[in-house]
């Protein structure tokens, strides 16, 4: 991907979120996130029923939202903010579940979802929450990149970064099942290793700021 295509990536798909009738986009954003949010709400320990309704509520929220959202990088990421959503609601589910009292300062219904930092929808479950979006989400991003240059670079060579770095295996046991020597193990396996983090990088840039296909 160009310079050039990176920066016509990264604001076509919230600009076609706009239209709430574009449902091949909307299924791109639902399709990529969904697990992230699945997954942050089962970790933060809502059961799976609870953490189905989260992905529900979510997305109903970022599409009540999104005819007015305007992306203002000054005003934090794509990221943050589908996270400020994400957590009021699990933090919601897990007041309800353990019949924690509203803290007399927040209103759930009334915050401003594009404004209001994580930390005044926090009780102690909110930084749990947050690190496990933080982990869940570079999970989600190394998965994309590894799915990405699995079909852009030499299949040999991939073979031999799954079997080294993804069912880490030792450097010799995949030399001698491939018939290669150690040279050559280590030398795919770091080339393939650099092309996958050049890749997340780059899909943490395009998804941080809500990016998706052209």
């Amino acid at each position: 991907m160009s310079p050039h295509d990176s920066l016509t990536t990264r604001s076509t798909l919230l600009h076609r979120l706009h239209n709430l009738e574009d449902q091949e986009s909307w299924r791109t954003f639902f399709d990529r996130y969904w697990e992230l949010l699945y997954n942050v709400a089962r970790r933060s320990g809502l059961s799976e029923p609870e953490a189905q309704d989260v992905v529900q509520e979510t997305v109903i929220a970022v599409t009540k939202a999104m005819p007015d959202f305007r992306y203002d990088p000054a005003r934090g990421s794509f990221k943050q903010w589908l996270l400020r959503i994400a957590g009021r609601r699990i933090i919601d589910h897990l007041r309800r579940a353990y019949r924690q009292p509203r803290r007399a300062d927040v209103d759930l219904e009334t915050l401003d979802e594009a404004r209001t930092p994580a930390a005044l929808i926090s009780d102690p479950a909110a930084d749990h929450v947050e690190a496990a979006w933080e982990e869940e989400w570079e999970r989600r991003i190394l998965a994309e990149a590894v799915t990405r240059v699995r079909g852009a670079v030499n299949p040999k060579h991939f073979q031999i970064f799954d079997y080294c770095v993804l069912q880490e295996w030792p450097a010799s046991k995949v030399a001698a099942l491939l018939g290669l020597n150690a040279a050559q193990v280590y030398l795919a396996k770091h080339r393939v290793s650099q092309a996958v983090k050049r890749t997340a990088r780059s899909i943490r840039d395009e998804w941080s700021h809500g990016a998706g296909a052209s």
